[in-house]
């Protein structure tokens, strides 16, 4: 099943809080407590100062944009932006709960984040005639999140897979179901290091049962926890992290990461490999949304437009080292852009087969009580 065939019933009922991830401290969220998470999503928080007219104000994970873009917006348009940041969608679900208006003009949710945001007005509808979303990936574009992107535009875009040493694990990993083999090998036990997210971990055992990690069955999920801790008494796996030090030394020989951190970790170890395994992996997706109420709506189109010209977007993606939306984009890149088929998750990564996952209120707490299980027995 693809993410164009999760399309939820309805908006309310599914939202999320991962980005994944792995990345800028983002996981971490899996670990919080029910009522923590809840609580971020319509607790109180001060809002920010509104900009001048010659400004934008941008609400985003840190270091998100090459300086060298928005200083190109600023002398075209006279503009300047003016980026406060967050480090995980929890803060950014708080902010844009909070009375009054956060006077953001431009927030950048995590994909599963948008439904629940639309479904409580907290975000506005895009004006289709005011951008151009035609030279984008259509892989990108309608997804379970946000379905003909009503409210959202892709920014850019990580896949979850692993990163390992054939001659360590034995051979290589193609499946998810060959990752839990090789982790309970004598020479991989305890070697092994899992993600900081309960959904992620207790994705990789439902997707080898052809499971849906977006299902509202409760007791779907709670069989795939124990089939996971099960698991792990023998694979005495660690929880979290992302320095790629312990996997480039040797002292992890297997980990979930994203094609950054794999990138980074090839380029100092060649003898590792990267893997999105079969059947289907996480694709996370970043978004460009505009809060309800945004003061400078015609300065976070203009941004908008600038962004999302090639020119931009092939800077921000040298820049980041993840892959804007740009279709045609890795074609695009500088030559000589070092292991650049991992920026776009390696070689004929199909992105239809991924699937992002969408947080409810009703099961995330269920995926946030396996992960604490899980802790406690590693």
């Amino acid at each position: 099943m693809t993410q164009h065939d999760l399309v939820p019933a309805t908006a309310s009922a599914r939202f999320r809080s991962p980005g994944r991830l792995t990345r800028r401290g983002f996981l971490a969220a899996g670990a919080l407590s029910a009522t923590a998470f809840l609580a971020a999503c319509g607790g109180s928080a001060s809002a920010p100062p509104s900009g001048r007219s010659s400004e934008i104000d941008i609400y985003s994970w840190a270091d998100y944009f090459a300086q060298e873009n928005l200083s190109a917006f600023t002398a075209a348009t006279g503009i300047t932006p003016k980026i406060s940041t967050y480090a995980d969608n929890d803060t950014l679900a708080a902010k844009l709960g909070s009375a009054p208006a956060t006077g953001f003009d431009l927030v950048i949710p995590t994909s599963g984040w948008i439904p629940f945001y639309a479904s409580r007005g907290q975000i506005e509808k895009i004006d289709t005639s005011r951008v151009d979303l035609s030279t984008l990936d259509p892989s990108l574009l309608s997804h379970n999140y946000d379905p003909h992107n009503q409210y959202s535009i892709p920014k850019d875009w990580g896949v979850l897979g692993v990163t390992y040493d054939p001659r360590a694990v034995g051979g290589n990993i193609s499946t998810w179901q060959d990752f839990l083999d090789a982790g309970e090998r004598p020479s991989v036990q305890g070697k092994v290091r899992l993600s900081s997210s309960g959904w992620e971990n207790v994705g990789v055992v439902m997707w080898t049962q052809g499971q849906d990690w977006n299902t509202t069955d409760q007791s779907v999920i709670r069989a795939a926890g124990d089939r996971l801790k099960d698991w792990a008494t023998r694979a005495k796996p660690q929880l979290g992290g992302t320095e790629v030090d312990p996997l480039v030394n040797g002292s992890i020989v297997m980990s979930l990461y994203d094609q950054s951190q794999a990138r980074r970790a090839i380029m100092q170890n060649p003898a590792l490999r990267w893997v999105v395994p079969a059947p289907t992996s996480e694709l996370w997706v970043d978004c460009y949304a505009i809060p309800r109420g945004a003061p400078h709506t015609n300065a976070a189109y203009a941004f908008l437009k600038h962004q999302l010209t090639e020119q931009a977007q092939v800077i921000d993606t040298q820049s980041l080292g993840y892959p804007a939306a740009l279709a045609g984009l890795q074609q695009k890149l500088p030559p000589g852009t070092d292991h650049a088929d991992l920026i776009f998750g390696g070689p004929g990564l199909d992105l239809s087969r991924l699937t992002s996952f969408v947080v409810n209120p009703d099961t995330v707490t269920v995926y946030q009580e396996i992960e604490t299980e899980l802790r406690a027995a590693s």
